[in-house]
């Protein structure tokens, strides 16, 4: 086992298993308010959120302290270990991917507070929109980020390879659900924007996938986008049975709790596109422009998909979703989105991949070298 192994694959492993505790926990708050009904703030599913929040946050704490005693005994941290140090406030030895989880881990913990005073003042709200969960889901998508940084510095071991595809698909299945806020606002246009986002984000981490582990990173991101939703929907069904029976609480009279077919369609679609963008990236050689041709494309071919099929608008407000109006515009905007964002893969994937090299001159946040 080498020195990056043994420091650095226990602490990582952690960090993700706290973010799959919160996701595991937001998907089955949201199936209990759509099953169930509102609900108070201390529940097992916001136990679940929450304690994954702290998991990673603690973890980063201690990754920090680690690299800093590390760096005033002479020795310099390992930038395998979490990514490159930085110095913080002149004082603190960072890496980076620990110092991005651990800022986003401690303001979704004030964010919780936060929401406890939210629903303190105005009671119950079942919307993803509402500033506090906006608020901590971004808090929580920050600390993905920050846990994907500290895999790809690792991204030589296999663990870190595969540590980094599950991170960047549980970051895609996060930020898609925090998208669905986009379903409760009047935004008085004709583009499907829930759906259109619940689809592009995944398929960009597809693609960021593939330009961080050359071999298998957009295949290996979307199957295993497929397998989180399958493992945490269907946790989230037989969960909200489960705490229901226990609180004595009834479902509501259309719930009929089973496979979550409606949640994993689109995942299925996901992993089909990454076997299409991996076996493209092997026979052509990958770039800027063919990763922004591969995300424009696959939104639009399975919008339209979805439209013929007669399953757009992702539904987690309990409301309909909302069919576009118009599905050319929301094509074109689903194109250009994609597009953007899949083309900038490539400067992301190569600034990954950076993340554990060692600077030529020191850097300092929030003080001097």
């Amino acid at each position: 086992m080498t020195s990056t192994d043994s420091r650095g694959k226990l602490p990582a492993f952690v960090m993700l298993a706290g973010t799959l505790i919160s996701l595991s926990g937001l998907t089955w708050d949201i199936d209990w308010h759509l099953d169930v009904g509102p609900d108070s703030f201390f529940t097992l599913p916001h136990l679940f959120i929450y304690s994954g929040g702290a998991i990673a946050g603690v973890t980063s704490l201690v990754m920090v302290l680690r690299a800093t005693a590390a760096q005033r005994n002479g020795l310099d941290p390992d930038p395998a270990v979490g990514g490159r140090a930085f110095k913080v406030l002149g004082v603190f030895a960072a890496p980076i991917g620990y110092l991005v989880a651990g800022i986003a881990a401690a303001s979704f913990l004030l964010y919780g507070l936060y929401d406890e005073w939210w629903h303190g003042l105005y009671g119950f709200d079942v919307t993803v929109a509402s500033p506090p969960h906006q608020g901590w889901l971004t808090s929580i998508c920050v600390t993905m980020i920050g846990t994907a940084i500290v895999f790809a510095a690792a991204r030589e071991h296999r663990w870190g390879r595969w540590g980094f595809m599950v991170a960047i698909a549980a970051f895609g299945q996060y930020a898609s659900i925090q998208s669905g806020a986009l379903a409760d606002l009047n935004l008085s246009a004709t583009i499907d924007w829930p759906t259109l986002t619940w689809l592009t984000i995944p398929l960009v981490c597809v693609l960021l996938g593939s330009q961080v582990v050359s071999r298998g990173g957009a295949i290996g991101t979307g199957l295993l986008t497929l397998v989180l939703s399958l493992a945490t929907w269907s946790f989230a069904s037989w969960a909200v049975g489960w705490y229901a029976d226990l609180q004595h609480l009834a479902l509501r009279d259309f719930v009929e709790l089973g496979f979550p077919i409606d949640m994993v369609l689109i995942p299925a679609i996901v992993f089909v596109f990454g076997v299409v963008v991996e076996l493209l990236l092997r026979w052509t050689g990958s770039s800027a422009w063919l990763l922004a041709g591969s995300g424009a494309t696959g939104v639009i071919a399975i919008t339209w998909l979805l439209n013929s099929m007669g399953s757009g608008g992702v539904d987690l407000g309990g409301e309909d979703g909302g069919q576009a109006d118009s599905i050319l515009l929301t094509c074109v905007a689903g194109g250009l989105l994609a597009g953007v964002l899949g083309g900038a893969t490539w400067r992301l994937g190569r600034a990954l991949r950076a993340s554990n090299a060692t600077p030529a001159v020191s850097v300092t946040v929030g003080g001097t070298a």
